[in-house]
């Protein structure tokens, strides 16, 4: 008699939910007033004023250097082209008009307005100042012109990054209303940006959650198309990696991530998904964005709607196609995806991912709880394919556990005839 093994598939079900497509909707509101900070795993994190603030200061490490302006928002700044820092009392403006505005790279988080001015071939300096390697300090040696949302100017210098703060003054360029202040890295600890507004002399902790809690942030960004413009869109954190798919012909059926090459570049979602015709926009129908989160997770994302500036909704399907199981240092992360899946065909292939060398047992079971397959598979450090013959097989959901040393990862197998 053949001997069947049944498995409890409350627990599978409840302890993943890889395989499942679910519809989302991200708002940053009427007006695009707000930025959303959000998580592929946990949904919306929270939501802040776009306009809020003037200057964003790096705090997400001892070493980061770079300062942003809300340029998205009405900030716009200048280099002073007619002196440096030891010029602050008698800047003249003369030229002003032909000056060049400054802006935040749209592709890295560690490069702002106040750091594009660096001299490549001076690995020490930061753009608004100049690194010490003995003192480990960074002066200031630039001062810059800022124009406010509101159409005020002010004179800006950055004075000093440190013992983890940035010190700096800003004045009417005239001198009058001087105001000396300072923003503390440890006072925003794993947090991405320290922020500051200029118009109401504060300094804010705006981010809603620890850099580790959020995957992507919903905003309006200044993009270069080629010339500089305020976008709505999507950027990523530093601590994802995002491959982007065009042409693809079959959209809902396309899993295949793990040929493609991904980028830590911030905007690789971006703005362009979409496209304004007039009354409203038009959604690219042959794109696929694939996400590898800091936890190695792998999800699918596909843009499906943008409401513009009248609701500020983002719409779009997520689906997580693998989960990588952390362990310790003796245990494997390991991580696998299928395609096709859904399947209507006779073979489905399992395409797996692991940090060590090791034998993970693979397991194919029935919505029932009926073992239908199982079977071992050797992996290294790379991806290792496997095909499996599923011609046996009734149409319906399975799932595919795989497991080795305690760590396990299920996904859903959907097979239709």
């Amino acid at each position: 008699m053949k001997k069947i093994t049944t498995i409890s598939l409350v627990t599978l079900m409840m302890s993943s939910t890889i395989g499942q497509e679910v519809t989302e909707t991200v708002t940053i509101e009427s007006g695009q007033t707000n930025q959303t900070w959000y998580s592929l795993e946990n949904g919306t994190q929270g939501t802040a004023l776009a306009g809020e603030w003037d200057l964003a200061f790096d705090v997400s490490s001892s070493f980061g250097t770079s300062i942003h302006a809300n340029t998205a928002s009405g900030v716009s700044v200048w280099v002073y082209q007619n002196g440096d820092i030891d010029d602050w009392s008698t800047i003249d403006t003369a030229g002003f008009s032909t000056w060049s505005s400054l802006y935040n790279s749209d592709t890295s988080w560690a490069l702002g307005a106040f750091d594009v001015t660096a001299n490549p071939s001076d690995a020490f300096d930061v753009g608004w100042g100049i690194y010490n390697s003995i003192t480990h300090v960074i002066s200031g040696d630039s001062i810059h012109i800022i124009e406010l949302a509101n159409g005020d100017f002010k004179k800006l210098k950055i004075e000093s990054l440190l013992s983890g703060s940035f010190n700096f003054t800003y004045a009417d360029l005239d001198g009058n209303n001087e105001v000396s202040t300072s923003l503390t890295k440890a006072d925003y600890q794993d947090k991405l940006f320290g922020y500051y507004s200029i118009q109401n002399e504060e300094v804010l902790d705006r981010e809603p959650v620890v850099l580790n809690e959020w995957d992507l942030l919903f905003t309006k960004y200044t993009a270069f198309l080629p010339v500089a413009y305020p976008v709505a869109g999507i950027l990523s954190s530093p601590n994802v990696q995002v491959a982007e798919v065009n042409g693809v012909t079959d959209v809902p059926n396309f899993y295949d991530w793990p040929s493609q090459t991904f980028t830590a570049e911030i905007n690789e979602i971006g703005y362009d998904w979409k496209s304004f015709n007039g009354s409203g926009y038009d959604i690219a129908s042959d794109l696929v964005y694939f996400i590898k989160t800091q936890n190695d997770d792998i999800w699918k994302v596909v843009p499906t709607g943008f409401g513009g500036n009248t609701t500020g909704d983002f719409e779009f399907t997520k689906e997580k196609l693998s989960s990588a199981s952390l362990g310790d240092n003796d245990k494997p992360t390991i991580s696998f995806t299928l395609y096709p899946n859904p399947n209507n065909i006779d073979n489905v292939h399992l395409v797996y991912s692991a940090t060590k060398n090791n034998t993970f047992k693979t397991t194919i079971i029935s919505s029932t709880g009926r073992v239908v397959n199982q079977f071992e598979v050797n992996t290294n450090h790379s991806f290792e394919t496997k095909t499996i013959d599923v011609s046996n097989l009734e149409s319906g959901i399975y799932f595919v556990e795989v497991t080795s040393k305690g760590q396990k990862t299920t996904q859903k197998l959907i097979i239709q005839k």
